[in-house]
């Protein structure tokens, strides 16, 4: 909507409302902006800083102000605090240890925290910059008033604010709490509980709640898995390697069911022997009636597999080929599958409300993997096949992913990127599902197969699926972040389901399609990788963000199938279509990497390696856990590293990012030497921030020594070598706070050599547009720059008419020179003080309303009379001008004011 200002008090600024969020449907269920200062409805001249919320930009009131502009002198309850950005890392630390609870970040600079009684003073020495609450619009995703306008009621998930429903929830009648998790809740309701929930503090998000579907539609070869199976090929990269199968690995896949559902006799043989276990997740006790509240009788179904869909993931993860004596294999045949079987009646009525549960089991399991071949999106209107409402949104399960991920760090969740790419002929952007972009797992999108027989959908081995999902997500992130094939996929068949996918191959396989076929076989991929850095490379906990890391170093840049690059893989990698491009895994087994380093706020991190003369690219990747986000904001992001690298040449190639924390950059043709790569902390909220590094050539990976305070700079070369900086005038990588090139002064000579103004410092350490000031008067030489010295050679203190030249009577007003005059502004009374500045500047002028005292003698400057302009009275600060001659001023609503202006009376 457009701004709308609404009139307040005079001594505060006016509301002033603008969102896109959808104003008229809420009001459509009595919800409308509180128009409140609070919650930052207000100009953001007047304020210190905005938060990013997703439909809108809230001021944020400063704290100076918080006490005169609310009446509020202390905190109680939830509200959004702000620190001088970037953030240092402990202020979340200090917080907490004040007793106040702090937990979604409001980017660019603010947490969301609770609070107990804490003055506004005790604030302000923690460092606090402004405040802000949320407004009751600002929690609830759009298509939430629409429906319950149109149904009358809603199944809907909560973000909590904390780990507490509000106190009186229980006691609402409209509102049933179906499940609470930590800050994760789902609940039915009506408009009125919807009204009352989106008012309390404890609640941050509300969304209803999206329906989940599997991703099936509308490969070893391609990704090169088949190379780091055979002995041969790996013991020719070392001597110590053995061919990779996924023994040792725990693949949990969260599907349909898995063939008879039993680990039996009756199940397919190709499972036979590599079931670790097998859990049917019933549907919950809100949604079904059990027979008792630890037998869920009607309400589970068990595991048996009458869609298809889980047989055909988990035999692309790990089939063994035992029917098919071994032509027909997963990609790691002898990882061991922990199964969640969760279609409950022909739906996924299973999905546990919060999907951590998922995740926990399969880690207490011993999985190291979590595969997931189904997302969600709002109001799909006719089943599989047909598009979302929306998609791309970063929901309560994207949250409650990236929440699992940093919780279980050594656990890859993988996620389906979604089928709705190709509509009508044409492939869209902007068409994955929600799960799909949680920015902690790993998403894939379908790339094609190479079955040319089945024609043009598996004729292409470097083009992408038309039916994948593409990105950006809602925020413009890069997703998906890898792609394997996924159209015509051989894999074993349920016999427990009818017709299948693509086509039966015969009564044990058969083919799919879809990124539910491309994701089981990036997980099988997963774990040969993993089963790499446990048994090959001594690595004994690799985590998601390494695995992500050397998958980002080795992917490798499709050159796409279509004419224009605009809609396949075209483009170089990363793009919204392949995101940072298709596997590969003999690749991946050569690259060079580390995990465990970390940063914080300010920190910088480097290390180098030598490149030998090479054809090959260098690719290199940066990738951490980032905390969960709030989907009430945007960008998603929480902590932003970034990336620099140099060459050994001194050319400096910097990433900043501020949206994906999965980072890549390529060269081509690298020059042969020493290379750099440093990752800075640039803002790290919540932290310190762990994170990972890979590059696709097996070199060794140094800490930097050449560079000790990590700057960019050699030593040799740097002035300050123990000291941060980035002044490149003066003298070269030292401390400069302004960022214009020069460096501060350094009198103690703490950093280095003592330095001065005198030698060349910086003059004005805080201002960038200022640096050098030869008089010496606080007035920069700079003519184009912040108060510019209008007279450089010479030192003055004016500052009304111009800065930086004589004022002899110090009122502020310059004194007039050859080149500067009193009809330019100078003072026309440069002899005595004065505050005139209507008729004449810097004259005296007794009470103050800006037009001078009279002068008929010229005492002060040139002789100056009321017919020149000067005050005609003097005493009288509300009038200064009588046209007529009659004594009563011309200001009719001053004092004594000329009821008849013009005529003498």
């Amino acid at each position: 909507m457009a701004p709308m200002a609404l009139a307040n008090d005079t001594d505060v600024p006016k509301a002033f409302v603008t969102s896109s969020t959808e104003l008229e449907d809420l009001k459509s269920i009595s919800i409308e902006p509180s128009y409140e200062l609070s919650n930052g409805w207000f100009s953001p001249e007047y304020s210190a800083g905005e938060i990013t919320l997703l439909y809108r930009d809230a001021s944020v009131v400063p704290i100076d102000n918080w006490v005169e502009w609310t009446g509020q002198d202390a905190l109680s309850g939830q509200y959004v605090i702000t620190h001088e950005f970037p953030v240092p890392t402990e202020w979340k630390h200090q917080l907490s240890q004040q007793g106040i609870d702090c937990h979604s970040f409001m980017p660019p600079n603010g947490f969301n925290c609770h609070f107990n009684s804490v003055s506004i003073e005790e604030l302000k020495e923690l460092e606090v910059l402004g405040i802000l609450q949320l407004d009751s619009v600002d929690k609830i995703r759009h298509g939430l008033a629409q429906s319950l306008t149109e149904k009358g009621e809603a199944d809907i998930d909560l973000i909590l604010s904390g780990h507490q429903l509000p106190e009186d929830v229980f006691e609402q009648q409209n509102i049933e709490i179906y499940s609470h998790s930590g800050r994760f809740a789902s609940a039915n309701t009506d408009i009125l509980g919807v009204k009352w929930l989106a008012s309390q503090g404890e609640i941050e998000w509300l969304e209803e709640t999206p329906v989940s579907f599997f991703v099936n539609s509308v490969a070893n070869t391609i990704i090169n898995s088949d190379d780091i199976q055979d002995n041969l090929k790996m013991s020719g990269l070392d001597g110590s390697w053995n061919g990779l199968d996924g023994s040792g690995i725990i693949v949990t896949v969260a599907d349909t069911g898995l063939d008879s559902g039993i680990n039996d006799a009756t199940m397919h043989p190709d499972f036979s022997d590599h079931i670790h276990d097998i859990y049917s997740w019933p549907e919950p006790q809100w949604r079904c009636t059990w027979n008792t509240p630890t037998d869920p009788g009607p309400c589970d179904d068990g595991a048996i597999d009458d869609h298809g869909h889980g047989t055909h993931v988990a035999g692309s993860v790990l089939g063994d080929g035992t029917v098919s004596s071994g032509s027909i294999v997963g990609i790691a045949q002898e990882a061991l599958l922990h199964f969640h079987a969760f279609e409950q009646s022909g739906g996924l009525g299973g999905q546990p409300a919060d999907l951590n549960d998922f995740f926990d089991s399969a880690v207490e399991n011993g999985s190291r993997i979590h595969t997931n071949s189904w997302g969600s999106c709002d109001a799909r209107p006719a089943g599989p096949g047909t598009p979302c409402n929306t998609y791309g949104l970063y929901s309560s399960n994207s949250m409650e992913i990236d929440f699992g991920a940093r919780a279980n760090e050594e656990l890859i969740i993988m996620f389906a990127n979604g089928n709705d790419a190709a509509h009508g002929g044409t492939v869209s952007l902007d068409t994955m599902l929600y799960e799909a972009t949680a920015k902690n797992s790993i998403s894939i999108g379908a790339s094609e197969n190479y079955r040319p027989a089945f024609g043009s959908a598996s004729d292409n081995y470097s083009g992408m699926a038309d039916f994948s999902g593409r990105g950006p997500t809602e925020d413009g992130r890069i997703k998906p972040d890898f792609v394997a094939p996924g159209t015509q996929i051989l894999s074993t068949k349920s016999r427990s389901a009818g017709a299948c996918g693509w086509g039966s191959f015969d009564s044990d396989y058969c083919y799919m399609g879809g990124t539910s076929m491309a994701t089981p076989i990036a997980a099988g991929a997963t774990a040969l990788l993993l089963e790499h850095l446990i048994e090959n490379e001594g690595v004994t906990n690799p985590t998601s963000s390494l695995v992500k890391a050397i998958f980002g170093a080795s992917s490798h840049d499709m050159i796409g199938q279509y004419s224009s690059p605009t809609i396949g893989a075209g483009n170089p990698i990363p793009n919204m279509h392949e995101g940072n491009g298709l596997l590969n895994m003999f690749s991946a087994v050569q690259t060079s990497f580390f995990q465990g380093e970390s940063v914080s706020t300010g920190d910088n991190s480097g290390w180098s390696f030598t490149l030998p003369a090479t054809p090959h690219d260098l690719q290199i990747a940066l990738a951490y856990i980032d905390p969960e986000a709030t989907p009430g904001v945007t960008p998603y992001l929480v902590n932003d590293l970034d990336l620099a690298v140099k060459s050994p040449t001194g050319v400096w190639t910097s990433l900043n990012d501020d949206l994906n924390n999965l980072r890549v950059m390529n060269f081509s043709s690298p020059e042969a030497g020493t290379w750099e790569v440093h990752v800075n902390g640039t803002n790290i909220p919540t932290g310190p921030q762990f994170f990972s590094l890979a590059i696709n050539h097996n070199v060794p990976l140094v800490n930097l020594t050449m560079d000790a305070d990590l700057d960019g700079i050699e030593d040799s070369d740097d002035d300050c070598p123990i000291t941060y900086g980035n002044s490149n005038t003066d003298r070269t990588g030292c401390p400069d706070t302004d960022g214009d090139g020069y460096s501060d002064p350094d009198p103690a000579g703490i950093n280095g050599p003592v330095w001065t103004i005198s030698d060349g410092a910086d003059a004005f350490d805080l201002e960038p547009t200022q640096w050098a000031d030869q008089d010496g008067d606080g007035f920069g030489d700079n003519s184009l720059g912040f108060q510019a010295d209008a007279c450089p050679v010479s030192p003055g203190t004016s500052t009304l008419d111009r800065f930086g030249c004589g004022d002899s009577d110090s009122d502020g007003y310059s004194d007039p020179d050859g080149g500067w005059f009193i009809a330019n502004g100078a003072d026309s009374c440069p002899s005595v003080s004065g505050s005139s500045s209507a008729d004449r500047s810097g004259c005296p002028d007794d009470d103050s309303d800006g037009y001078s005292d009279p002068d008929p003698s010229g005492t002060n400057g040139p002789v100056w009379t009321v017919t020149d302009g000067a005050d005609a009275f003097t005493g009288n600060a509300t009038q200064w001008a009588d046209g007529d001659s009659d004594t009563f001023g011309d200001n009719t609503s001053g004092t004594f004011g000329d009821s008849c202006v013009g005529v003498t009376g």
